[in-house]
């Protein structure tokens, strides 16, 4: 049964309100609420695959223990979390050019320059009642056909889970595909302008950790790059350098990162397709062309890495 926002809000204040709400996208509702005056933000599931806390408590990890810009983090509870509100992020997002790319990359680097020693190994960070803990992967690529694994279980409720199928097969039939990747780091998961904005300072501060993971920098990298960079009308290219010029002028990325790109092109664009049903922001005909367009590109790059 969903819970509701009024009754969610309500522990956490004398004056508790839902002011308006903001996002309404599996798997979450998000929520503008007042706490007693103080403006804020609730998160909370709305579908099997949410996992508020979860993000909660990556969040409330950023703000306390890296020097990144985050919202504050007032409450996390077992499917939900709250945040002050950050005025950065009212109004439309900032398009994606050259300066936003810079800027994102700045803070980016940053995250993982912060976090470079804070896991054990790699996996999925989760809430344990009071704080943070990890699924831990001594291997990346042990992580990663983690990640695959879970993606299929809802890509086979939509009749996909053949792709997941063959790029768990190439991962594990080319272990070394990750070799020389790095150790692991807090990644984002989905760096944007809707998730990631320039504050008055010149700086930028992030919210939405729902896709944060225990895995190498360009895990990260190539997940702001490939949709993003790469797809931005008239400066995909120039939006690309400025982003990898930000990002290494706080750290440098891993050498052979390009040699690594196809392999990382396959765990992202597994999870593209699961956000592609699982989010029912298209009508069925576009999405069934998205999705058969991602399923050549897995095929192909599974074909082309030599799988």
């Amino acid at each position: 049964m969903k819970r509701e926002p009024e009754t969610t809000i309500a522990q956490y204040a004398n004056d508790a309100r839902v002011l308006e709400e903001l996002h309404a996208v599996p798997p979450y509702r998000v929520y503008e609420v007042s706490l007693d005056g103080r403006r804020g933000v609730l998160k909370i599931d709305d579908h099997s695959r949410g996992h508020a806390a979860d993000e909660g408590r990556v969040h409330a990890f950023v703000a306390s223990e890296t020097s990144m810009e985050v919202p504050n983090v007032i409450a996390v509870g077992d499917d939900h979390y709250v945040t002050d509100w950050e005025d950065a992020f009212e109004g439309s997002p900032t398009p994606i050019e050259e300066e936003w790319a810079h800027i994102a990359g700045v803070w980016l680097g940053g995250l993982h320059a912060d976090t470079a020693d804070a896991f054990p190994g790699f996996g999925r960070p989760r809430d344990h009642g009071t704080g943070l803990t990890i699924d831990v992967h001594d291997r990346w690529t042990d992580a990663a056909r983690e990640r695959i694994a879970y993606h299929r279980e809802f890509l086979e409720t939509v009749g996909h889970a053949d792709v997941a199928d063959a790029v768990d097969r190439f991962l594990g039939e080319n272990p070394g595909v990750f070799e020389g990747c790095g150790g692991p780091v807090l990644c984002h998961g989905d760096v944007h302008p809707e998730h990631l904005s320039r504050t008055d300072g010149g700086t930028a501060t992030a919210i939405d950790f729902e896709h944060a993971l225990g895995a190498p920098a360009e895990y990260d990298y190539w997940r702001a790059a490939t949709p993003y960079f790469e797809a931005a009308d008239g400066v995909g290219t120039s939006a690309l350098r400025a982003f990898q010029a930000g990002y290494e002028s706080v750290r440098e990325l891993p050498a052979g990162i390009e040699e690594r790109r196809p392999a990382f092109r396959l765990l992202n664009l597994v999870a593209f397709l699961e956000s592609l049903y699982l989010q029912e922001n298209l009508g069925a005909d576009e999405r069934e062309r998205r999705a058969e367009n991602m399923r050549r590109l897995i095929v192909e790059t599974v074909e082309d890495a030599g799988g």
